[in-house]
């Protein structure tokens, strides 16, 4: 295999030098970019977009309460029965107790 005759210990100072530099140049450059030219204003997609989204969700909960008419305390929500089973309401199902049937289960209990 040839020896390159260009390559010299001085040449690959020199590239290592002119390497480094220039990684130190881009740096610069970024710093200069990012504190200078950059407005320092920034804004967050999220940020933005949550706001609508807070602004929906109270309408629909708004919106929520007033047709099904139910007590909020914390994360636990109350409902009527009459809300959930419109059909039992109807039926005055969920007024009345249920009966014995009198028929015997066989199960023993201790």
């Amino acid at each position: 295999m040839e020896t390159n005759l260009r390559d010299t210990p001085l040449r690959r100072f020199n590239t290592f030098w002119w390497g480094l530099a220039l990684f130190v140049v881009f740096g610069i450059i970024c710093f200069i970019i990012k504190n200078f030219i950059q407005s320092d204003e920034m804004y967050s997609v999220d940020d933005e977009r949550g706001k609508e989204r807070i602004v929906k969700r109270e309408q629909v909960e708004a919106a929520q309460a007033a047709l099904l008419d139910y007590k909020k305390e914390g994360n636990e929500v109350q409902l009527p029965p009459s809300a959930l089973f419109s059909a039992a309401s109807e039926l005055k199902i969920l007024e009345t107790q249920p009966a014995d049937s009198g028929v015997p289960h066989n199960k023993e209990f201790k």
